[in-house]
Formats: structure tokens, sequence, C-alpha cells
């Protein structure tokens, strides 16, 4: 009796250190190899805004050399591309959502700021991502929670860039008028 209750422990006990052994070696994945097939990303920045609520909130953005910053008046300048207006009035699109992507990441200064086009409550709090893309994705630069009032443009990031990276130490929040200057 004895001898069959300690050999049913002793199975019972290596079953399970089996089945754990086989989902432990389940979830070890062997590095990504480089694919030179794989698909680049749509651009080489990203920047994204999002917000609640029935609010209209726009995001502008110049790139070196780019005379006309790109905005909801602008949707297409010679680097930076809007890709969605959201005017904060579609009931099927929440959170709301605005893009920008860049073709080219030319050396100088890049600004991105936000305005606050239509907004209905005191202020609005909305979260920002400007990514950085490579051949393996888009790795994050900079992320930031702001607000913004009604008609007020405020400055999300400026920074500069030399061949591709970001120059140490120029990242700010520095205002400089993009829609306004418009």
């Amino acid at each position: 009796m004895i001898f069959t209750l300690i050999r049913d422990i002793l199975s019972n006990f290596l079953l399970g250190l089996t089945a754990l052994i086989v989902l432990v070696l389940a979830q070890i994945n062997p590095i990504a190899k480089n694919n030179p097939d794989s698909t680049k990303p749509p651009g080489d920045l990203m920047v994204c805004i999002s917000w609640a609520g029935n609010n209209d909130v726009d995001l502008w953005g110049t790139a070196p050399g780019q005379k006309i910053a790109t905005g909801y008046a602008n949707k297409n300048g010679e680097v930076l591309d809007l890709v969605r207006d959201d005017l904060g009035k579609d009931a099927l699109s929440r959170p709301r959502l605005e893009c920008q992507f860049a073709r080219g990441l030319p050396d100088g200064r890049w600004v991105f700021n936000l305005h606050g086009f239509s907004i209905n409550d005191p202020e609005v709090a909305v979260h920002v991502e400007i990514r950085l893309g490579d051949a393996f994705g888009y790795h994050l630069l900079l992320e930031r929670d702001l607000t913004i009032k009604h008609k007020q443009e405020r400055t999300i990031a400026q920074f500069q860039l030399r061949d591709g990276k970001v120059v140490p130490g120029s990242v700010n929040e520095v205002f400089v008028p993009l829609r306004s200057a418009q």
C-alpha cells in the first residue's frame, strides 16, 4: 500500500515536472534574423496625437527645408504628410487620433505643434508620441501628455536631427508658431 502511494506520488511529480519543462521550452523563441525582404515602416518618422471627447485638436509639423507647415490646411508637405484630420465629430472614431509621417529624415530642425481648433471643454488632455523608424520598426523618441485650450497653439517638441539621429540636448518645448505663422 505504501509502495503504491509513493510510486503514484513520484509518477505525478515527474508528470508535472515534464509538463512544466515542455511549457517553458515552448516559450523560448529564437532571435529573429535580419530579413532583407521585410517591409520597412511606412515613414521614417511618425508623430501621433490622441485625445478624448468631441474636440478638434490639430497636429502641425515642419521639417528642415519645408516652407509651409503641414497641418489641416496643407496636408502634404515636401517631407511631412498629415494622414487624417480628425474633426472630433465622428461618433465611431474614439479615441480621436491624428498622425503625420515623414518621407526621409533631412538634417536640421523639426518642430511639431498642437492647436486647439475647436475645444468644447475648458482644456483637453492630449497624448503625444514621436517615433523614429528604421528597418526594424519604430523606436519611441518622445512621449508626452499635454493640455490644450480653445484656439491655443503650443509646441510639442522641437529637435535637431543629424544623419537620422537626434542631436543630444536638442529636444525642447520652446514655442515656435506654425499654424499662426501661415
